[in-house]
């Protein structure tokens, strides 16, 4: 069971990891993206940092639950930012990963004693 939590853990904070590099260095059209979606110039640094915060989170077993809750916040605002902009289509990998996250959270706060 120990390894299977690594394992889960591990895949979910590398995905947020991914995610906050890919945020930091905003690559293409990033930057322009975020403006249309209405966010202020510098904002894919703030979700930098939260993904970032997220895969520490994860990493930590006396922190997963608050890595968990906060990959489900995270996760509902990009659903959020998505569903405003008309992108429901695009919904389909958040929407995932707060499912995945979810079940992170319960699986968690399980081990908390």
């Amino acid at each position: 069971m120990y390894f299977l939590n690594i394992l889960f853990f591990g895949a979910l904070a590398l995905f947020f990891a991914y995610g906050a590099l890919n945020n930091f260095l905003a690559r293409g059209n990033l930057r322009e993206t975020y403006r249309h979606w209405g966010y202020p110039d510098g904002f894919h640094y703030v979700t930098a940092a939260l993904e970032l915060l997220v895969a520490v989170f994860l990493l930590i077993p006396g922190t997963r639950v608050f890595g968990a809750a906060l990959a489900i916040c995270v996760m509902l605002a990009a659903l959020a930012t998505l569903f405003k902009a008309g992108l429901r289509k695009q919904a389909v990998a958040p929407a995932v990963v707060l499912a995945v996250s979810t079940i992170g959270l319960v699986a968690a706060y399980g081990t908390l004693s």
